[in-house]
């Protein structure tokens, strides 16, 4: 007879999340994960079969949290530069207020495992298209509100403010002056 899962699957994926975003993949300890999670060795691994399963349903689980946060800048009210604005600051102003700094758990994967790791690859780059794709979607909006301006294709547009974000969020881990974040964000949103 099969024993009965006496703990919240859902609940210690969670946890495992925030383990690996607070650190790495690397500096992850199997111990860490059974500490956070409350789970022992044996639970851990019949449930998420190994450290890489776990790190994996982790980035997906983070994709889906982040998506959803994502998606309510597209229902809101405004013009479209200051609903960009808004979900711009609200990025980098929550890393920069985070005690730990921790950037954006989908470009720490992306930078330490890159192609090493052809399933964390792939995972990164759709989220990293996701929030793209967002961001040229509020782009388009400011373009057919006036708010943006109309010279780019929105798609392109949103190419740069991502990969401008992703640079002050690498950043903010380490910087000692998070307003010359805010203002660098200004900035490019000036020239748009």
């Amino acid at each position: 007879m099969a024993r009965h899962k006496e703990f919240d699957e859902q609940h210690a994926l969670d946890q495992a999340l925030e383990t690996f975003w607070s650190g790495s993949y690397a500096s992850t300890s199997t111990q860490d994960l059974c500490d956070s999670t409350g789970l022992s060795r044996s639970s851990l691994y019949s449930t998420f079969t190994c450290k890489s399963d776990l790190y994996r349903r982790s980035l997906r689980r983070y994709g889906e949290i982040k998506g959803v946060e994502r998606s309510g800048y597209l229902e809101r009210e405004g013009s479209g530069r200051e609903l960009l604005t808004a979900m711009l600051t609200d990025v980098l102003g929550g890393q920069c207020d985070d005690p730990d700094r921790r950037g954006c758990m989908i470009i720490n994967a992306a930078v330490e495992l890159g192609e090493s790791d052809d399933e964390v690859a792939a995972l990164s780059r759709a989220n990293l298209e996701e929030f793209r794709d967002v961001l040229a979607a509020l782009i388009a909006r400011g373009q057919d509100d006036g708010s943006i301006t109309a010279t780019t294709p929105a798609i392109d547009l949103a190419t740069v403010v991502h990969a401008t974000l992703n640079g002050l969020q690498v950043s903010a881990r380490v910087a000692t002056d998070p307003a010359a974040l805010t203002k660098a964000l200004h900035t490019l949103l000036s020239l748009i």
